[in-house]
């Protein structure tokens, strides 16, 4: 069986935004690598800027202009998607695939557009999971409120409310205090299991943002997490491997839904005892029932940032491919990286949370290192 791996940030757009290139590129990485291993024939897109990391991804690369029109040209039996829901991208991909005879490992139209839409899905969710309490229109503000983009991904966009923000395509919704984590789950016709239930750090100093996490999750709620995850992605009638994001407060909270392969699948194949790409042919092609899966180990994954202004050895950057835990290089064109900019994405296993933060540690090091870059000038602890 041949596989299409499509991702957006790296493979199916003109330019590649280094804000999001680590986490994309990693994704596609690991996805392509996990369907290689289980003996599927791998194509996947990559932007021609990019074609200095085509040997980091176990699959044919395609390079191309508009690499779904590209993709689209060979022939292909599957295809995984990992692409954003804001704007229509990743319906309008499974639309275009669909049409195409192509089997699409992922969510239907309908439940992506639904996903898509913070306030549609909040009203489809109330009553059936916890939430926050969550506004289209704020009159009055009565403790913290955060403001949200009613089609935004992941952290982009949030912000604690003022009374100049504009409520135009915006969701206001009650800041609740707790830890942040989230559930990798995998969904099959009404039916699904929880793979994982995942501590997140999220920097909220100066807006919020996703910055890494560790799988598995200890806390005498993971159970709790679990069980409200898949009651929201079975009434939003999902299917395959999609996120939910949650905080953990004296009880668990439903915040978001992802209907796509999510940032925290690059941590969670380090513990999961089972091939994704082998389950999602399993369960959405073959119709198999799902298996009991079962982690082993724990994994910790790092984006580091900027401090301010770097310069980067750019010659070194296919090296980092031989340093055990680095996943996705910077995007540094011309050996300059940004402040703020993701220097890395590092995710490391181990048998505890210490041998695992260990080898995370030296994996960062050590790639720095190699990049003739100070460690004092990245913010990773």
């Amino acid at each position: 069986m041949r596989v299409l791996i499509l991702e957006s940030i790296c493979g199916l757009r003109r330019g590649v935004d280094p804000r999001l290139f680590p986490e994309g590129f990693g994704m596609l990485r690991i996805m392509a690598n996990e369907f290689s291993e289980a003996g599927f024939d791998v194509i996947a897109p990559l932007n021609r800027k990019l074609r200095q990391l085509a040997g980091w991804l176990d699959a044919d690369v395609l390079f191309a202009r508009n690499g779904l029109d590209e993709a689209l040209r060979h022939r292909s039996d599957a295809a995984l998607v990992m692409a954003p829901e804001r704007g229509g991208e990743l319906e309008r991909i499974t639309l275009r695939l669909k049409r195409r005879g192509i089997a699409v490992l992922g969510a239907h139209e309908g439940a992506i557009r639904a996903s898509a839409n913070k306030w549609l899905t909040y009203l489809a969710l109330e009553g059936k999971v916890p939430q926050p309490r969550t506004w289209r229109k704020l009159t009055k503000a009565k403790g913290q409120i955060l403001v949200k983009p009613v089609d935004g991904v992941g952290c982009q966009g949030i912000r604690p409310f003022t009374p100049n923000i504009k409520g135009k395509g915006m969701i206001f919704q009650e800041f609740v205090k707790g830890v942040h984590a989230s559930s990798c789950l995998l969904m099959q016709d009404g039916e699904g299991a929880a793979l994982s239930v995942n501590r997140q750090d999220i920097k909220t100093q100066g807006g919020f943002e996703y910055v890494g996490g560790e799988i598995p999750f200890r806390h005498k709620l993971t159970e709790k997490c679990a069980e409200i995850a898949l009651r929201a992605a079975k009434a939003l009638q999902l299917r395959g491997y999609c996120g939910v994001d949650l905080v953990v407060g004296d009880s668990p909270y439903f915040v978001e839904l992802n209907p796509r392969v999510t940032t925290s699948f690059i941590a969670l194949a380090q513990v999961l005892q089972a091939n994704l790409g082998e389950l999602l042919v399993d369960a959405l092609i073959e119709g198999n029932s799902l298996p009991k899966l079962k982690l082993r180990g724990h994994s910790i994954m790092k984006i580091p940032r900027a401090r301010s202004d770097v310069r980067v050895n750019a010659r070194k950057l296919s090296g980092l491919r031989e340093i055990s835990g680095i996943i996705a290089p910077p995007l540094a064109f011309g050996g300059h990286l940004k402040r703020g900019s993701p220097a890395l994405l590092a995710a490391c296993f181990g048998g505890s949370v210490k041998t695992a933060g260990r080898r995370l540690v030296d994996a960062m090091e050590n790639a720095f290192a190699n990049l003739g870059v100070d460690g004092s000038a990245i913010a990773w602890t």
